[in-house]
């Protein structure tokens, strides 16, 4: 059995040792997603195939859109869809048998199936004796003799004892005599005329809840977009919150590519892991550069000052460009 991953990376080979995935130089396989740790996950020989295994990842591991649990490993089928990030991985397994062979139904006969054929019935027998007699035939059914049929002519039954009326005439249509009028025939009410001003107001109704809704949908609409405006209070905030609550990976990605290519992720880690606490002024913006201050506190009650650079990148996304300590 072969294995092996399809990425936009290529194909890579699965043996008989661990495959680590992740951004840090001494993975087996180096993924540049942004979305993706230094170690992020481990796939591994397991019986017949291969599992995989999440590292403890920020933004967690999928296989077909499903997270795994950290450090907990997932065996996996030939087809399965790998996504770390926005990077996907195809699973594939190569020289497996799709059936399994044939097993006669009784084991103990060998190579002799465990059943025995079909005899086919013998003819009916229809020679009876040594004439060739065809089969028994029925004899005809008696016949009474023709003297129990008097030979009389047919008689009138008597006339029935009671009169015999004639039919009642039929029944025609009323008509009134020559220069009278005709009886006036009975018509259904007529349903009087109601609601046209009723189905006018529903109509006039509806169509103002519909212009309603487009009123307020609109207003939404523009009130998610500006939620969702990038400015650097927002970015300065998102630092903050992701290093307080121990999120490196989320702090690291407010970095502009430029200040992520002077510094590594790890090391990033490593320095600001002792941070308890975050402040920041309010930035003052300059066009498409802004400058703040920030505040940082580590566990054993040190403080650093330091003046952030922020500047808006191809998306129009702040991000922080530099940092100078004062």
């Amino acid at each position: 059995m072969e294995a092996a991953l399809n990425s936009p990376f290529g194909r890579t080979l699965l043996g008989p040792t661990g495959l680590t995935i992740g951004r840090v130089a001494d993975n087996q396989l180096v993924i540049s997603d942004p979305q993706s740790s230094g170690h992020h996950a481990e796939i591994r020989a397991e019986g017949q195939g291969y599992s995989i295994t999440d590292l403890g990842s920020t933004n967690g591991t999928f296989v077909n859109e499903q997270r795994l649990t950290a450090n907990v490993p997932r065996s996996l089928n030939a087809g399965d869809a790998i996504r770390i990030g926005d990077t996907k991985f195809t699973y594939e397994v190569s020289g497996v048998s799709a059936f399994d062979p044939t097993v006669y139904a009784n084991p103990s006969q060998g190579s002799t199936p465990g059943y025995q054929p079909t005899v086919a019935a013998p003819p009916p027998y229809t020679d009876y004796g040594a004439g060739g007699q065809q089969g028994y035939q029925p004899p005809p059914p008696p016949q009474a003799p023709a003297s129990a049929y008097p030979q009389q002519g047919y008689q009138q039954p008597p006339p029935p004892a009671y009169p015999v009326y004639p039919p009642p005439p039929s029944q025609q249509a009323y008509a009134p005599p020559a220069g009278q009028p005709g009886y006036p025939g009975y018509a259904a009410p007529v349903a009087p005329q109601r609601g046209s001003r009723r189905g006018l107001w529903i109509a006039l109704s509806i169509i103002g809840g519909v212009v309603l809704l487009g009123c307020i949908g609109c207003g939404v609409l523009v009130f998610a977009v500006g939620l969702a405006a990038s400015t650097p209070t927002k970015t300065l905030d998102t630092f903050c919150t992701a290093l307080e609550n121990k999120d490196y990976h989320t702090a690291y990605s407010q970095f502009s590519s430029k200040y992520q290519a002077g510094q590594s992720e790890s090391a990033f880690t490593s320095v600001v892991s002792s941070v308890t606490s975050c402040t920041h002024s309010s930035p003052t913006e300059s066009g498409s550069s802004a400058t703040a201050s920030l505040t940082l506190v580590n566990s054993s009650g040190q403080t650093e000052n330091d003046m952030l650079t922020l500047i808006q990148d191809s998306n129009s996304v702040w991000k922080i460009d530099s940092a100078q300590t004062r």
